[in-house]
């Protein structure tokens, strides 16, 4: 289990890879075998369906003044093994990890500047500081299914939850032939993102995005693609995130457990 570090949010990060590596296998054996049992997922170049009861706007516990929730208001809506059932739930940052600000640097010097909110989006973050965040690896149980995923909790004020999806949703369009990496004097320079695809989503909090990439490392390192879920419910934006070398998937019920806590 990686911690968090400058470089960003651990499993997206290069050594992230080799652990996504290490259900390759598992992946393969399973691909298209959802009649013997693989959970439901959404899968990277298509739209992701809508969960069967359409999440509605929070607001009981992020502040009417439009502040974003402190960090133990946040802990209790991240995910435990009890809301998701035959997953393990690793907390990386929140609920008594520490929480690192000085990421935001590394993603304020990626280039090209306007691609800046996607790749930090990627790494399940943003150009904007945060009043509290949660990150977790939540991860099948079962060594046959390999499904996996990296959920991120971040609280803003009102008024800068808005703004990370206004300009997620300027630079998608923006960088689909781009190569995004921070430059050379940053942690986590030879960690990249291309061939950015939005993808067509709705039916989750006030306002949904999604896409997907491809995560490169410089120096002949293994090309992944990423799948990508960005969801802001008021103040809050959770990220769902899954790299994958096939095909990429985030699980359905994954999804659905963590958008039900903060509703």
């Amino acid at each position: 289990m990686m911690n968090a570090s400058a470089v960003g949010r651990r499993v997206v990060a290069a050594a992230g890879v080799v652990s996504v590596l290490a259900l390759t296998g598992a992946c393969v054996a399973d691909s298209g075998d959802d009649a013997g049992g693989r959970k439901k997922s959404a899968t990277a170049g298509s739209a992701l369906p809508a969960s069967s009861a359409p999440q509605q706007a929070s607001g009981s516990l992020a502040s009417a003044a439009g502040k974003g929730l402190d960090q133990k208001g946040l802990d209790r809506l991240a995910l435990t093994a009890h809301d998701v059932p035959g997953y393990t739930v690793d907390t990386v940052t929140g609920k008594g990890s520490p929480v690192d600000h000085d990421v935001l640097a590394t993603y304020r010097a990626v280039t090209p500047a306007l691609c800046r909110p996607v790749y930090a989006a990627a790494q399940l973050g943003s150009l904007h500081d945060f009043t509290a965040q949660v990150s977790q690896d939540v991860v099948s149980a079962s060594d046959d299914l390999g499904q996996h995923a990296s959920v991120d909790l971040t609280s803003y004020t009102l008024a800068d939850a808005r703004t990370v999806m206004t300009e997620l949703r300027a630079a998608l369009p923006k960088c689909a032939t781009a190569e995004m990496r921070p430059s050379a004097a940053h942690p986590g320079a030879g960690l990249g993102y291309s061939g950015t695809r939005s993808r067509s989503v709705s039916g989750f909090g006030d306002e949904t995005l999604a896409f997907d990439a491809t995560q490169f490392v410089d120096g002949g390192g293994p090309s992944i693609p990423v799948t990508v879920l960005v969801v802001r419910q008021d103040s809050t934006i959770a990220t769902f995130l899954s790299l994958d070398p096939f095909q990429p998937s985030i699980p359905q019920d994954i999804v659905d457990a963590q958008l039900k806590k903060l509703a």
